[in-house]
């Protein structure tokens, strides 16, 4: 038998296994495929604690209903069989009524969903049309919301002088709100307290914002809900909604949302509300139990029932936290970043800082965002390429120069770090303890081609290898790729497969095309 015959018996033998293992699961993936692409997902738990009083005993929450951006399911509940539960509708809202007629005795009640959320984010119009008789009820004022008080007013009409657009007047009213101090205020507050005390927590904020919409003619309301976070809690949030062309728009001046709503944000009920009511004089104590599950975009379920659907994943991994996703999909997408500039270097033609380095160079990236990093990148890299030339003036070895240099480097982020601490500015605290470790290798990297190769040919070098880290970031932030790779191990072999085959390539690199087309072209000729 001939190498090329034990190379295709090689190449098929791996691809057979791949294939057989993929079919495998397609029956059971494709049973469960999914068009919502949720992309949190959280198991929540209502947890109520209460003695009953002497006769009647009611407890009342809102609960979540099914919209554009959230979906709820397996919903259960756990409580004792004297009580009674019943779903009201309370205009928009849905309501949840749990009541007892058992006296004197000490009850739980547990309520659980399944809640996956994706965020939206909102394009606002310049100019918003108006519809005062199908928003009255949004535009005229209330208890805590005096969207008609003249300082209230006066404000609003100050705030939004001599702006021509609706969208301007909305940013300047979310930008007074948001500047307001926070604080964790558990007392009731009003729009007219918050702005006499300049200082409110979310759900002051929130009528304040509402108030001086209402004012400016444009329909507004509270909404209420949860952030999910994995912990036990007690606190709910409320944000505020405008009314913008019959489309109701989310604006959070706690946490500066403009016209945006996180994914793990559960919406639970419209109006300025409480978000549990109970009987009078009635000891009680509640909190809500939220655990993060992981989620496969494309699946109806979750990383812990896929396990039960195909087990052959590594989905189990993370899920018994021996290994955290972080470090699984470095792992992972390691193969693929390297078969990718496998192929810019054997078949474009590129030359890079080795195979894996552009990878873990975009692995950076994510941290620290794709434009800043880059930025950064370059900056540190020319910095220590720059800096090294007096040290080869002064006739150092190359290793003690070496460190010389990255030392150097790492003072600048070190105090780069620092000043954006003392001044606020992010993205000089971007670089984190990985990024710093990536930096550091390209910058040896690229102090020795400068030795080998000079410094003109070693910044041709680093711009190429650039070219091949931005093509690496764009693959690695796909949100499916690295749950696909997590359900199909398989690829792994598909990617050696497809490595064997660009071993064997012996064609033209695309940049010699083009540096050699007027020579093919004369040859043809």
């Amino acid at each position: 038998m001939n190498t090329p015959q034990k190379f295709r018996i090689a190449i098929g033998t791996i691809l057979c296994i791949a294939l057989v293992s993929l079919t495998f699961k397609a029956v059971p993936i494709a049973q469960n495929l999914d068009d919502f692409f949720a992309e949190e997902m959280y198991r929540v738990t209502y947890r109520f604690f209460f003695k009953t009083n002497d006769g009647h005993t009611s407890v009342k929450t809102y609960l979540p209903k099914n919209n554009s951006r959230q979906r709820i399911t397996h919903e259960v509940q756990d409580m004792a069989r004297t009580m009674v539960f019943e779903k009201k509708a309370d205009e928009n809202n849905l309501k949840g009524v749990w009541v007892t007629a058992k006296k004197d005795s000490y009850e739980s009640i547990d309520y659980q969903f399944t809640f996956e959320g994706k965020a939206r984010v909102f394009a606002l119009p310049e100019s918003f049309g108006r519809s005062v008789k199908a928003h009255s009820k949004y535009l005229s004022p209330s208890k805590y919301i005096q969207s008609d008080h003249p300082k209230l007013k006066a404000l609003a009409a100050r705030l939004t002088q001599d702006t021509a657009w609706d969208r301007k007047r909305v940013q300047n009213l979310f930008n007074f709100v948001r500047e307001i101090p926070s604080a964790p205020i558990i007392t009731l507050t009003d729009a007219l307290t918050v702005l006499e005390r300049n200082k409110a927590s979310c759900s002051g904020k929130s009528r304040l914002l509402v108030a001086l919409a209402r004012g400016m003619g444009f329909p507004a309301r509270i909404k209420g809900g949860i952030i999910l976070q994995e912990s036990n809690k007690r606190t709910s949030h409320v944000w505020a909604e405008i009314n913008i062309n019959g489309q109701w728009i989310p604006f959070d001046a706690l946490n500066g949302h403009f016209a945006y709503l996180p994914a793990n944000y559960l919406e639970l009920y419209e109006g300025d509300e409480f978000l549990i009511t109970r009987s009078p004089g009635l000891q009680f104590d509640y909190s809500y139990e939220i655990k993060k599950e992981n989620k496969i975009p494309f699946l109806r379920t979750s990383a812990s029932q896929f396990n039960s659907i195909s087990p052959i994943s590594l989905w189990g991994l993370v899920e018994s936290k021996l290994i955290s996703m972080e470090s699984l999909l470095l792992l992972l997408m390691l193969p693929v970043g390297g078969l990718l500039v496998a192929f810019l270097r054997n078949v474009v033609g590129l030359r890079t800082f080795g195979v894996f380095l552009p990878v873990l160079i975009a692995f950076s990236l994510l941290e620290t965002g794709f434009t800043t990093g880059m930025l950064l990148f370059m900056f540190l890299i020319l910095f220590v390429g720059i800096i090294s030339r007096p040290f080869n003036q002064m006739g150092l070895l190359h290793t003690p120069k070496l460190v010389i240099s990255l030392t150097l480097m790492v003072v600048v982020m070190a105090v780069g770090s620092y000043l954006g601490v003392i001044t606020g500015v992010g993205w000089l605290t971007s670089l984190t303890f990985f990024p710093t470790i990536i930096l550091t290798i390209s910058a040896e990297r690229f102090s020795t081609l400068i030795v080998e190769d000079g410094f003109h040919k070693a910044t041709g070098t680093l711009f190429q290898t650039l070219i091949a880290v931005s093509f690496c970031f764009f693959m690695l932030s796909s949100k499916w790729l690295p749950s696909i790779l997590i359900l199909f191990p398989e690829i792994l072999l598909v990617i050696i497969a497809m490595a064997m085959l660009l071993g064997r390539y012996i064609g033209l690199r695309w940049t010699e095309i083009l540096r050699f087309k007027p020579l093919l072209t004369f040859k043809l000729s």
